[in-house]
């Protein structure tokens, strides 16, 4: 009970801090309901619209204040018992101050706001976008982006219904959260008034203007379509076939029937996240909702599930219950992704996605000292960026730690009790805390606020003294950090067996160290069954080795997994030598189930990237060639028919290190062969191979080539194609062939959203990374003029080499310049000062550890 208080105490600290900073809505007035009318039309650089906010006035003032971002207010009256013409100042702060001459009392009012704005083109608030040279209009409001498309209270705490009527060309087909109820044609303008949507926050309202091609959803309880531009409605099927048991399943767990009147789904050409979760209007990245099924590999297919599951699970858990402020945000995207996971692995279990362990993504992040814990205080759109991805891995894994301690009937009663209770209202994390502890009887809130409310983690240290073992917590640092100590609440649960016999011991560590007496002496020890554990662990060198040697046959599929990213781990905090890891990995590169091989084999190939220097140069291709060589033997280089999907991966990864570091020319030879035929045939090609082949013929490639990759890019009608083409183009080698696709990154072929991907493959080679390097720094204005302005912080990682202080330097000089400009930047230097300083000690204490395993190859 006291940890229950003590928590609800720092979350209104938390909230009281952020309300009283300058980007905030000052509480003068609270709003009820909204309307917006707007005339947009594609064709068109700017719009036009009106809206009426239905709201009280809480206090006597001479203002209020409401979010506003690039629209220019022509009119504003503040209607009710008086009237006020309003005078408008837009803010610097994304906010807008509407003043009257006289006092305005408290009491209801309407507030009529007529105004204009250009549409955006950089991915965000009401954007416009070419597709095969059509105009089409698209909304992403998440986080704080409404406010660039009609004056709103743009906090998530202000949930409330709203009504919108768009007026477009009648040759365009409208759609926004709630159904059409009648459509008025007036000439070549047509205006569609939809119905009012139930409580939301700003973010999820969502609009979309284009001349679509719809395919309607059949077997849910409420109508759906998929919607897509033209030429594209083909690629649908397979969503179209997913979003009904998605959405079963969903109700089926939540125990709430879906809330909304439709269920609509969007393919968005030019969208700057995954996906959406707008109530009945959910919006995709195209290339993640379209599937060309003769070409899908099953990473594609398993995306397109797991993300419609994401999008879905947020109906429920953001959207019917929505977060008081942005600092748990965390929650909303944890919880979704934890579910997304869950349907997946239920829908479809050959996908093998409790192989995934987003957990193993983010545990390097998480252990430095410039990392926030995933609940933190929020005032800028900076900070809700800062560790978004860490919010998402970190906290879906500790939700699935926690469900496998209290049980997963107990878990699901928690969720269901939680969702009842808070319906079409905001919540905290606190209140999920308590809906799971009196589903539990157990102290839910102090294991979730110990891993949420602190960064990093703990590691666990297993010692063996007969049937005897104990357990005690530090937290987890790279070798040389001097961190502050911490406590964790942490669900430990130790698998052990000797001989036929495995059983698990579970315990709580809640202090520093604890011993229990297990059923009988082990011959191995796993401190982690199941790999669900948000923790690192580590144990005597005669432990280790003997479980590894009985691995492959104690240790589950994901177990095994876990064990080499925990491994991997080691190294970064000094426990153990570079060829150590190297040797260990090297056993796990021949593992029976593929999956694990392929990754034992990504983290043996990725020590080059800290380790090569002029030193071992010559000596990495052999040794990637070698390392390779057994599973390229087992499964060979070329698909064999009903393999699975596993296999496949493993062999896109081969073919990959055979060619860029093994540097194989035969391998190089059949890329830029087969590249060709794709290019004519996509489908005749195989997909678990096409984006390696291309970026090996793009890295070897000639200007003809790239003039053949643009030219696919700008006319196929295939999302898949034209994200392979984009990457790709990322790694054409020659210099003037590179500075050609980054001149053409800057152009209106590329927008905000896809220059990303471009830019991702940039940095392979020394002397590429130089190239790319120069040119952000030679076109800063335009790049970051071309980029999601959420983006931009994220710049000064483009500029620095890995474990380089000079290039470390010349980036800190660069941005400290612009610190002020940027809100982000700050953060952005401190993460990548740190990153780089680990990585250079990393790399003075075991290169020659590495270059003694290298040589002994």
């Amino acid at each position: 009970m006291f940890l229950k208080s003590l928590l609800t105490v720092s979350v209104a600290l938390a909230m009281n801090a952020a309300n009283a900073n300058e980007f905030v809505i000052e509480k003068l007035a609270k709003p009820s309901s909204q309307k917006v009318s707007l005339i947009l039309d594609p064709s068109q650089d700017t719009f036009t619209g009106m809206t009426e906010i239905s709201l009280e006035v809480l206090k006597p003032t001479k203002y209020i204040e409401l979010n506003g971002v690039a629209y220019a207010v022509k009119m504003a009256q503040l209607l009710g018992d008086e009237n006020c013409d309003l005078n408008n100042e837009m803010l610097k702060t994304g906010k807008v101050k509407f003043s009257c001459d006289e006092q305005i009392q408290p009491g209801k009012y309407t507030l009529k706001v007529d105004f204009s704005a250009p549409y955006n083109r950089q991915s965000v608030g009401l954007y416009k976008t070419l597709d095969q040279g059509t105009p089409y209009l698209f909304t992403q409001f998440e986080m704080s982006d409404a406010r660039r498309a009609f004056p709103v209270f743009d906090e998530p705490s202000y949930k409330i219904p709203f009504q919108l009527t768009i007026t477009a060309p009648t040759s365009q087909k409208v759609y926004s959260n709630t159904p059409e109820l009648k459509a008025i044609v007036n000439g070549d303008m047509t205006t569609h008034y939809f119905d009012k949507t139930p409580p939301i926050p700003s973010y999820l309202v969502a609009m979309t203007v284009g001349p679509f091609e719809e395919l309607e959803i059949k077997g849910m309880p409420i109508p759906g379509r998929v919607i897509t531009p033209q030429g594209k409605i083909h690629l649908a099927q397979y969503a179209k076939e997913n979003m009904p048991k998605v959405l079963g399943a969903l109700e089926a767990y939540f125990g709430i029937p879906y809330v909304y009147k439709k269920l609509d789904s969007v393919a968005v050409p030019e969208f700057p996240f995954g996906a959406m979760e707008n109530s009945g209007l959910v919006t995709y990245r195209e290339d993640i909702l379209l599937v060309d099924l003769a070409a899908a590999t099953r990473s594609k297919k398993q995306r397109n599930v797991s993300i419609i599951a994401h999008e879905l699970a947020h109906q429920w858990y953001g959207n019917l219950v929505t977060m008081k402020w942005w600092n748990d945000l965390w929650l909303n995207e944890a919880f979704a992704s934890w579910m997304a996971a869950k349907i997946t692995k239920q829908l479809n279990p050959e996908f093998e996605s409790h192989l995934d362990l987003p957990q193993n993504n983010v545990m390097a992040l998480d252990a430095r000292l410039s990392t926030k814990p995933i609940r933190k205080p929020i005032k800028t759109e900076a900070d809700i960026m800062d560790g978004l991805g860490l919010a998402y891995s970190k906290g879906s894994s500790v939700l699935a730690m926690v469900e496998n301690w209290i049980g997963e009937d107990a878990f699901q009663k928690g969720i269901q009790s939680y969702l009842k209770e808070f319906s079409y209202k905001n919540a905290e994390a606190a209140d999920l805390w308590q809906a799971l502890g009196k589903a539990s009887n157990k102290d839910v809130a102090s294991v979730l606020k110990s891993f949420i409310e602190q960064s990093s983690f703990p590691l666990v240290k297993v010692t063996q003294q007969g049937s005897k073992v104990t357990i005690s917590q530090s937290r987890f640092v790279n070798a040389g950090v001097d961190a502050p100590e911490q406590l964790w609440n942490v669900p430990v649960a130790i698998k052990y067996g000797a001989g036929d016999k495995v059983k698990t011991a579970n315990v709580l560590l809640n202090k520093q160290s604890q011993t229990l007496d297990l059923d009988f002496e082990p011959e191995w020890i796993y401190p982690d069954q199941g790999a669900l554990g948000y923790y690192r662990w580590v144990m005597d060198d005669a432990q280790f080795s003997a479980l590894v040697k009985k691995a492959p046959s104690v240790l589950s599929d994901r177990e095994r997994l876990a064990l080499l990213s925990a491994t991997d781990a080691l190294l970064d905090a000094g426990v153990i030598s570079a060829a150590k890891l190297m040797q260990t990995l090297e056993v796990f590169v021949s593992d029976s189930h593929p999956r694990v091989a392929n990754t034992a084999l990504g983290y043996l190939v990725s020590q080059q990237r800290t380790f090569k220097d002029d030193s071992n140069k010559d000596l990495w291709p052999e040794f990637i060639r070698g390392a390779v060589t057994p599973a390229a033997k087992k499964y060979g280089l070329e698909a064999k028919a009903g393999e699975d999907g596993a296999i496949a991966q493993l062999r896109a990864a081969v073919v990959s290190r055979l060619g860029f570091d093994g540097e194989d020319q035969n391998v190089i030879n059949k890329a830029k062969e087969q590249t060709q035929v794709y290019l004519n045939d996509p489908q005749k090609v195989d997909p678990y191979l096409a984006g390696t082949y291309l970026t090996l013929a793009a890295f070897h490639g000639d200007k003809a080539l790239l003039d053949q990759f643009m030219t696919t890019f700008k006319t196929t009608k295939d999302p898949q194609v034209r994200t392979n083409m984009l990457a790709a183009m990322g790694f054409f080698g020659k210099p003037e062939l590179q500075k050609a696709v980054l001149a053409y990154s800057l152009t209106d072929e590329v927008t905000a959203s896809d220059m990303r991907t471009i830019l991702s493959g940039q940095s392979y080679t020394d002397e590429r990374q130089a190239l790319f390097i120069d040119w952000v720094y030679s076109n800063y204005d335009k790049v970051t003029a071309s980029l999601p302005p959420f983006f931009i912080p994220n710049l000064p990682y483009f500029t620095t080499a890995s474990c380089d202080a000079e290039s470390l330097a010349t980036t800190k000089t660069f941005f400290n310049e612009k610190v002020a400009d940027v809100a982000g930047y700050a953060r952005t230097l401190s993460k990548l000062e740190e990153s780089t300083n680990d990585c250079i000690a990393l790399k003075t204490r075991e290169l020659e550890s590495v270059n003694s395993f290298l040589k002994s190859k």
